[in-house]
């Protein structure tokens, strides 16, 4: 009986690498399925993201060519209700062109008659506000799109499967100084900040104006450049 117990001790002791090596590729087998599964979403994903966040730019570029003061709109009104102030005078014509960022109409109105229009002028002036002859809501529902899926791209990203590292690993090699996935990598704090600053930038062009429309480009731009880099290095 002793020689029976130590005979099937041996063999079942024998068989358990056996069990660890068979189980040990079939769990690194399924991860890997599902890493590359979800590194190939999250590649669409970004190609998606790439070309909305391209058109979002595009679309914001028209808008700020637009801005306007709702000031000089109220004033061409006012100068509408003074005919009088066109006699004479081919700088009424210009206060009455189509409105742009550098419109004078309420400079102007201001300037025909100091002491009756100052008043009108300060209410006007007080809480000064720009707005777009071009749709806003387009770039506004692009933005908003453009958002979700940098965070559905993310996403995919963060949850997918670690790394599986090879036993066998060449140390001859020596370490590496690049690869597309550090280049890729390394754009990240660069449009993560971007995308993250452009709606409090977009929130300020209201009361600033052309100023925070700029910066807003800018930061914009260089999101997306960013995010191009990063998808050019790992897919080409």
């Amino acid at each position: 009986m002793f020689v029976s117990l130590f005979s099937f001790s041996a063999t079942f002791a024998q068989s358990i690498p056996f069990l660890q090596q068979n189980d040990k590729p079939q769990v690194s087998k399924e991860s890997l399925k599902k890493r590359r599964s979800l590194l190939e979403w999250h590649q669409i994903a970004g190609l998606t993201t790439l070309a909305l966040w391209l058109a979002t730019n595009l679309e914001g570029d028209k808008a700020s060519e637009t801005l306007y003061r709702k000031s000089d709109q109220y004033a061409q009104t006012l100068l509408l209700a003074n005919p009088q102030y066109a006699t004479n005078d081919p700088m009424y014509l210009v206060a009455m062109s189509p409105l742009t960022r550098h419109s004078i109409a309420a400079d102007y109105f201001l300037l025909k008659d100091p002491t009756n229009n100052a008043g009108l002028y300060l209410a006007l002036k007080a809480n000064e506000e720009w707005e777009t002859k071009h749709s806003a809501a387009m770039h506004k529902n692009l933005a908003m799109a453009t958002f979700g899926m940098y965070a559905i791209t993310a996403s995919l990203a963060f949850f997918s499967p670690s790394k599986i590292e090879s036993e066998t690993e060449n140390v001859d090699d020596g370490p590496r100084i690049y690869s597309p996935i550090f280049a890729h990598k390394a754009m990240i704090p660069i449009h993560l900040a971007s995308m993250l600053l452009l709606p409090g930038l977009g929130a300020r062009i209201e009361k600033e104006g052309p100023r925070a429309a700029h910066q807003m480009e800018q930061v914009g731009w260089t999101g997306f450049g960013a995010m191009s880099i990063a998808l050019l290095v790992i897919t080409f």
